[in-house]
Formats: C-alpha cells, structure tokens, sequence
C-alpha cells in the first residue's frame, strides 16, 4: 500500500534514458520539412519542432503519468 514504494519499483533511469533518446530519434526522422536535394547540397535539416522539446516533453509528462496510472492500478488492485 506504498504508493512511493511502488514508483521507485517501476523507475528504471537507464531503460527512460534509452526512451527519451528514441523519441528523439524519432522525432528527428519524422518531424523533419521534406526538402528534396537538400542533403546533396549540404543543407541542414530544418525540423518542424524541436526534437529535443519532443524527448523532454515525454520524459517530464507522459512517462510519470503513465507510472502514476500503473501505481494507481497497482494499488487498487491489492486492496
């Protein structure tokens, strides 16, 4: 019945590290403006949004709401 108990169980730093840094990539690769011959001229990509404000976004928001819903269910499961 240990709520804090229970996010520390389910915090794995290097397993977020590793998400945080996927999203990243994948924001990279999907949010860049499509320009075609861009690379051929060695053009930096120009990106819709940040892909780090996409990672940070993640890490500080989604991620302990999702843990914050599983301890929610956990504990309403063991009662």
């Amino acid at each position: 019945q240990d709520g804090a108990q229970l996010m520390q169980l389910l915090t794995y730093e290097t397993v977020e590290r590793a998400i945080e840094h996927r999203v990243e990539t994948k924001a990279k690769i999907f949010g860049q403006e499509v320009n075609i011959g861009a690379e051929a001229k060695g053009m930096a990509p120009v990106y819709k949004i940040r892909p780090s404000l996409v990672a940070g976004l993640y890490s500080n928001r989604i991620m302990p709401l999702t843990k914050d819903v599983q301890v929610a269910y956990l504990l309403r499961r063991l009662d």
